[in-house]
């Protein structure tokens, strides 16, 4: 019998009534019109300058302003508001999916949205904190963008744009407190030194601590810390040549013992109980219970150089960068307080590229046509170490299982009591080299004022290299111990190979503007992904994974209503991808596999409206049906037979609705210089599986959180306070679920933040 979820029926209801009325927007009448506009937004998602309104594709963006009033600071506040757009943000293990489409949990791969700062793809979500300081714009670009963007776009692209030097004078202080011990402080500068050359500085120092307290090693888990700068300057040379460098720096640490035990079997809980009386399988509670003190502290740099001038009326840019980041990431793997398994990640990744792009001016000749196309390169070196220990000291854990009568301690503990060790090492090293190389292009035809057609192709080719070594240590020996062969099913191998993947990526669109106001479109456009190598493959047989495609189809309109006081988007989509690229978890370890085949159907909305009131707002909502629709070797709930057909079935972090209201009133303060800002969100988001196995242990249900906001400044903008209020219902919820290695029936869990206060003192000179 069907869960009738009454509350969610309710749910349902008002956003359908909400949605509908923003479609009458059209309807209304009144006898004075509003003189209040909504801010035009400009974006880049086709490598020119274009107005949200008039671009072909399913977009959100977010203006710098935009962001400020609504307290958007990071990438978590984004996918807030962001319906098909879902963020697990946890360094390092940060993932973005878009309509239901995520990225492998593995060094080896990079991910399926691909990320893109100030014009330059990266390779690693590290960059996401910096990218949030002296930001302009966020664009998210929904559905696959193979043909301008091309790698790693299968599922959509992050486009961060920073602010960039000019010729005004500025600088800004801005300092931060709140719950939980928050501190940070920026520094914004905006130096022009001469007529033609300016710098401009943004630096930001923070921390702050998790919501997580550790009863076994007395400390609080989530907590961050964080120093961060870029340094940019443009020189203009002359007015048509301009020459801009950046050097972005960052310096991170993350607690990363947010993870608490969520179920697990009496034994399993007394023999727990054995190492810290104070454990509790509660995840509600905000506290965990790890005997390792998980950790990961993250240094980068990104540095680029782009040199732009006009030719024949043209725009060209060559655009160069390198990129590196390095972290060593340690994890406590059984996330309780037995001394079970301890987990270390390492990586050293680098990354240089070089793009040169052509953009014509709009309306060649007599108006008919306007393209864009370019040339992209870039190489990658990524050195990857992980390193699993399974009980390093057995005497500890022999205790536990003496006074436990032996139980509880899973597939280690059956060996311990065996005799047969453990302290075992599973041990890879891995060394991995990419290229990439592209040629694209895309044009538009107008054949009238109202009616355009635009063809776009691209062409890549992927060269990967793997050189990656397993070794398997028992105790004071080389040999391999029963841990790691018998329930990891591990195996010492060697792994010597390249592969070159090779694809075309074409894009079909037709425009019409019905009116100045109203713009339709339907495009079909096709989105690849390369295959690679796991950097934590335990066999040599599942270290490969074959590349990833989809193609979507997809019809929108975007209107601009009541004279430029409302705006309203709508897209519909049907994707179907092969070969889907997932993270998947069996027994005692994960591995990266292809699904067969997988749907991602759906319905977008947002919309915007200001008024000569003060009052504004927002409305976005999604519906979103993702399912596979082949995958019969499937993963399993620990402790069934594998493998599951999972034909049919949904994908992970794919809710079915996901959508948020967010109103602002802003006006004078009486006759004071000052003005007042007052504001709240309401955000909803449907059931969703936290696990591709399936598995209804790891489901959270729908659930909603609100936002308050106040903020008081003077007229000219030079100084505020601002107090934001985060789930001010304090509302609990999972975002992260899975199940414990060795531990079957054991699940670990993560709960989003309590509610949380923030003041913000801005002052700008």
């Amino acid at each position: 019998m069907r869960n009738p979820r009454p509350k969610s029926r309710r749910t349902r209801r008002l956003f359908t009534r909400v949605f509908a009325a923003s479609l009458a927007l059209p309807a209304v009448t009144n006898a004075q019109a509003p003189k209040a506009v909504v801010e035009e937004i400009l974006v880049t998602a086709q490598k020119r300058e274009q107005s949200l309104q008039d671009v072909p594709i399913s977009v959100v963006a977010l203006s710098a302003e935009m962001m400020e009033s609504s307290n958007i600071q990071d990438m978590e506040d984004v996918a807030s508001f962001t319906p098909n757009l879902s963020v697990f943000s946890m360094p390092p293990f940060t993932s973005l999916s878009v309509r239901g489409l995520g990225s492998p949990f593995d060094k080896g791969f990079e991910h399926s949205a691909g990320l893109f700062l100030d014009g330059v793809y990266v390779g690693r979500l590290a960059f996401l904190d910096s990218a949030f300081l002296d930001v302009q714009s966020v664009e998210v670009l929904r559905g696959p963008q193979g043909t301008l963007f091309g790698k790693n776009t299968i599922s959509g692209a992050l486009s961060i744009r920073s602010v960039q030097p000019n010729d005004e004078f500025m600088v800004s202080l801005e300092a931060q407190t709140g719950d939980r011990d928050l501190e940070k402080y920026t520094l914004l500068a905006n130096l022009p030194l001469t007529d033609s050359l300016a710098m401009r500085l943004a630096y930001a120092k923070g921390a702050r601590d998790g919501a997580v307290y550790n009863t076994t090693l007395d400390r609080q888990e989530g907590s961050n810390e964080s120093e961060n700068y870029r340094l940019s300057a443009r020189w203009d040379i002359s007015d048509t040549v301009n020459i801009t460098a950046s050097s972005t720096h960052i310096d991170q640490n993350y607690n990363l013992g947010q993870f608490q035990v969520q179920t697990a079997t009496d034994e399993q809980f007394q023999l727990m109980q054995f190492y810290d009386d104070q454990v509790e399988r509660n995840p509600k509670d905000f506290q965990s219970s790890q005997d390792f003190a998980p950790q990961a502290p993250q240094k980068g740099e990104k540095h680029d150089i782009s040199v732009n001038f006009e030719w024949w009326e043209h725009e060209f840019s060559l655009i160069n960068s390198l990129s590196g980041i390095t972290e060593v990431s340690e994890t406590d793997l059984d996330f309780s307080p037995i001394p079970l398994l301890y987990f270390l990640n390492g990586e050293d990744y680098r990354q240089t590229s070089h793009e040169l792009r052509i953009v014509s001016p709009l309306g060649m000749l007599d108006g008919k046509l306007d393209y864009v196309g370019g040339i992209y390169y870039a190489e990658s070196d990524t050195d990857i170490q992980v390193i699993i220990d399974a009980a390093p000291e057995p005497a500890d854990l022999l205790a536990g299982l003496a006074a436990n009568n032996g139980l509880g301690g899973g597939d280690i503990a059956a060996t311990t009591v065996a005799g047969q060790g453990p302290g075992e090492r599973l041990f890879i090293e891995s060394f991995q080299r990419g290229t990439s190389t592209a040629l694209y292009g895309q044009a538009s035809w107008h054949f009238t004022d109202a009616f355009n057609m635009t063809i776009g192709l691209r062409y890549s080719k992927e060269k990967k290299s793997v050189f990656q070594q397993q070794d398997l240590d028992s105790g004071p020996t080389d040999t391999p111990g029963p841990v790691f062969t018998q329930a990891v099913m591990a195996e010492e191998y060697t792994l010597d190979k390249t592969r070159v993947d090779e694809s075309i990526s074409p894009k079909f669109a037709i425009g019409w503007e019905a009116t100045d106001n109203i713009t339709t479109y339907a495009s079909i456009a096709a989105g690849f992904k390369s295959g690679g190598f796991s950097g934590s493959a335990v066999r040599a047989e599942i270290a490969e994974v074959e590349p990833e495609s989809s193609t979507t189809y997809e019809i929108g309109t975007k209107m601009r209503l009541l004279d430029g006081a409302a705006t309203a988007n709508i897209a519909a989509f049907y994707t179907e991808f092969e070969d889907l690229q997932l993270t998947v978890f069996e027994g005692s370890t994960s591995r990266i596999s292809n699904a067969a085949g997988a749907i991602s159907e759906g319905l977008e909305f947002d919309g915007q409206f200001v008024s000569p009131w003060g009052i504004s707002g927002s409305l976005s909502m999604a519906y979103l049906k993702a399912r596979f629709t082949e995958y019969k070797n499937g993963p399993c709930p620990a402790g069934t037979e594998t493998p599951c057909d999972l034909t049919g079935k949904p994908l992970a972090n794919a809710p079915t609705l996901k959508g948020n209201i967010s109103i602002n009133y802003q006006n004078d303060l009486g006759d004071l210089p000052l003005n007042l800002l007052v504001g709240a969100d309401y955000l909803y988001k449907d059931d969703i599986l936290l696990n591709v196995d399936q598995d209804p242990i790891d489901r959270q249900s729908a659930y909603s959180t609100v936002n308050l906001r106040l903020r008081i400044g003077d007229d000219d903008e030079n100084w505020s306070v601002q107090a934001l209020v985060r789930n001010a219902t304090d509302k609990h919820a999972l975002d992260g679920s899975g199940d414990i290695p060795t531990l079957t029936g054991a699940h670990f869990a993560r709960a989003i933040n309590p509610r949380e206060l923030d003041i913000t003192i801005k002052y700008r000179f």
